[in-house]
Parts: structure tokens; sequence; C-alpha cells
């Protein structure tokens, strides 16, 4: 129907090994869930349908969700976010809502809130106190030539797409209420940090998976 917005498809971009965290994150546990199985759950219960980009063998069992191998490996998230554009233009979807498996704290509420504000933007990115987040935001069909001139450039990486994308920054108080705390954003880098985001997980009651 002209003028309703047609939801995007929702990425859970889990990669492969992480240098900080000497194996592959995606299903390391937090609170007992594996992180890959919080975003699943995150993006779903914002409503979206769910694909998971990884090159990891066994994880469609195990997340219960179609996964995909980046159409061009090692290119980092700027390589993920093509197949993501590539994987939603196959099954009729004009966009992706991307996020990164290692944010166990993230949050329903967070997504939709922010699939709210598209409008004609090609894409809608939230500002934390560390800056923009891109790996938990939503990008258009219309960003897949920028991305392909990022990929083949010297610097692939998602800040530089931004840059030449029509991007709506949307800080925490977007709204007449505070939209979300920093925590929200917090990234599990290290093994150390599984604690410390088990912590966190602990303290706020509300945030379940998914909201």
């Amino acid at each position: 129907m002209k003028g309703v917005k047609q939801e995007p498809f929702g990425i859970v971009l889990a990669g492969g090994k992480s240098r900080r965290f000497g194996t592959s994150k995606t299903l390391a546990e937090v609170g007992g869930l594996p992180m890959a199985s919080r975003a699943v759950a995150v993006l779903k219960r914002a409503g979206l349908s769910v694909g998971v980009i990884s090159s990891e063998d066994g994880l469609n069992e195990v997340l219960g969700v179609e996964v995909r191998a980046d159409v061009e490996p090692e290119k980092g998230p700027v390589g993920g976010l093509l197949t993501a554009l590539e994987w939603s233009k196959q099954i009729g979807r004009s966009g992706v809502f991307l996020l990164g498996c290692d944010m166990p704290l993230m949050s329903a509420k967070v997504v939709r809130a922010l699939l709210s504000m598209r409008g004609d933007h090609s894409a809608v990115i939230p500002i934390s106190i560390r800056g923009a987040e891109p790996l938990c935001g939503f990008y258009d069909s219309s960003c897949y030539p920028k991305v392909r001139e990022v990929l083949d450039s010297q610097d692939r990486s998602m800040h530089s797409l931004l840059r030449l994308l029509k991007v709506r920054e949307v800080p925490p108080t977007g709204g007449s209420e505070g939209l979300w705390t920093d925590q929200v954003f917090f990234n599990v880098n290290a093994r150390e940090e599984i604690f410390v985001a088990e912590r966190m997980l602990a303290q706020q009651k509300s945030i379940e998976v998914g909201e």
C-alpha cells in the first residue's frame, strides 16, 4: 500500500574470530544465552524477520534462522552490510536493520524507536557517548552504491561509509523522554567483559532478551 513503510530485513552481523576475544564471540554466553541468540531475539521481538551473516558452520540449527556467509569475505562490517543488502533485495525488502551480535544489552524498544524515524533517510544511526553506533541501525537499499564504493576504497570502515550517506543521527534524548541509556550499546570485545555485561543485566531487571 502506498505510504506504508515496508519493514526491513533484520540482520545479525556475527562475523568470525575476534582478536581480543580469542575465538568467535557468536555463541559465547551472557546470562545463560549465546550473544547471537540474544541479537536474533531482539530483532524478532521488534517485529522483523531475521537472518544471520557468519562464516561459522552449524549456526542455523543453534540460532533457528538462515545463516549466510559474506559474498566478499574478510572485508569487515561493510562487507557484511553489502551481503545484507543483497540478501534483503532478493527477498523483496527495501533495506536492513543491522545489529552486531556482541551487544547483549540491546533492546527491541531501541530497534523500534530507530525504525520509526526512517523517513527518507538513507540510514538511521543511534548516538552514544562513544559517538555513532553503526552496528545498530537501519540502512536503506539505496545505500548499496555507497557501500560498494567504500569496499573498493582504502578506508573500509563503517564511519567512512556514514560520511557518504544521508544519515539521521539519533541522540539518547531523541524525544520527550530518554530513548535509551549508553548501556544498551555495551560491546563485549574481551572475555572479561562478559562478566561486566552480566552485572549490567542483573542490575537492569527491565532489560530482557528483546524486551
